[in-house]
């Protein structure tokens, strides 16, 4: 079975008709619509769709006054794209150990790497599980920084009580292909701040006064750049695949959970030689990954070999993530060395991503857990 397959459902599928149909494919009601469900379901008072989460981020940190001189903290353990984003802007990407257990980056941590040129810092809810962010939110308003959730992997999550996306002072998700909710491509930012998401509007769309969907439907031609902007914006097609996919969100989840619970079920018995995900009773994991940590102690082989076994036996994996700082362009950039975060030295050699998507049976994962168990007599130390 693959590592990661789409399905979609009627309900998409008449959403995007139903954009063919109107015949206006580019930004309008559907993105409104898909705002607003997302709005919704995280609590936040505003959003704004766009093409990547990653431009989310960049717009986010460009919108606050980061740039040339500043420094901005983030995990090295997370998708390139996190880092990036603060590149873009001239500023300085600073690396924090994580948290072995959680994947998180350590809050502790990240107070040692704390300067004057701070600005802000960035987390990443690893796999769907949500930051410590009571102790995040004290070391920030401590330091007067801005708090920013790259939320890629945790849309649908909580943390004590507080739903992903109502906690950071602007949170961006990502609806690549494999999220919880896709657009095919896109991302979307959602805060408190209406300022913020006004001004990423804007830089979104080149910096335009007005938008093509008011000036062509009863607005004047007339338009002004005010700004040097981007063209981050999302479209109506894309959009359509999103909305659909909210209606049944709630669904796919709870598919999410059961996966997740018949997982640590059939996996129970191998505890000798991996570790389940960590989650906390009182959160609300978003389970967008499934990830196992080997016990490097107990197998007479490495991660690497283990995935290739699996592989063998028809078990597509992953590994999440390769840590920034291990990339060729960031060695360069960065200059950070393996030494530097030994928390994350240590996860990076353990994980391993399972097959997980709501589209998975609960045979298929039978299957996976199975030849992970049978591994794990064959190559026991």
């Amino acid at each position: 079975m693959p590592f990661f397959r789409l399905a979609f459902s009627n309900e998409e599928k008449k959403e995007i008709r139903d954009v063919l149909e109107t015949g206006w494919v580019t930004s309008g009601p559907k993105v409104k619509l898909l705002e607003e469900q997302v709005r919704r379901l995280t609590g936040a008072r505003y959003a704004a769709a766009l093409s990547s989460g990653t431009a989310g981020l960049h717009l986010i940190l460009e919108s606050l006054g980061i740039g040339a001189g500043d420094e901005v903290i983030t995990t090295p353990f997370t998708m390139a794209a996190t880092v990036e984003a603060i590149m873009y802007t001239g500023a300085k990407p600073v690396l924090a150990d994580i948290d072995q257990v959680s994947l998180n980056i350590d809050p502790g941590a990240i107070e040692e790497k704390i300067s004057p040129k701070t600005k802000a810092v960035i987390t990443v809810d690893m796999a769907g599980c949500a930051c410590d962010y009571r102790e995040l939110k004290k070391l920030c308003r401590k330091h007067r920084l801005y708090l920013i959730d790259d939320a890629a992997h945790s849309m649908g999550g909580a943390y004590n009580g507080r739903t992903i996306g109502s906690i950071a002072d602007a949170t961006v998700f990502s609806f690549y292909s494999t999220k919880n909710i896709t657009t095919g491509e896109g991302g979307m930012v959602v805060s408190a701040r209406r300022r913020l998401i006004d001004r990423i509007r804007h830089l979104a769309l080149h910096g335009m006064t007005s938008s093509g969907w008011k000036r062509y439907h009863g607005g004047s031609w007339r338009y002004d750049i005010t700004a040097l902007g981007y063209k981050c914006n999302m479209s109506d097609l894309p959009a359509a695949l999103g909305v659909g996919q909210m209606r049944r969100f709630g669904k796919l989840q709870e598919k999410r959970r059961k996966l997740a619970r018949r997982y640590f079920d059939k996996l129970k018995d191998a505890a000798d030689y991996i570790e389940l995900p960590y989650y906390r009773d009182f959160d609300e994991h978003a389970w967008h990954l499934f990830i196992i940590k080997i016990d490097p102690r107990k197998w007479r082989i490495g991660r690497d070999r283990i995935i290739n076994e699996l592989e063998k036996n028809g078990v597509g994996c992953g590994v999440h993530f390769i840590p920034v700082y291990r990339l060729s362009y960031f060695k360069k950039a960065l200059g950070y060395k393996p030494a530097d975060f030994p928390h994350c030295e240590t996860a990076f050699s353990r994980v391993i991503s399972l097959p997980f998507y709501s589209d998975l049976s609960y045979r298929e994962v039978d299957y996976v857990c199975d030849k992970i168990k049978s591994l794990a007599v064959k190559f026991a130390r």
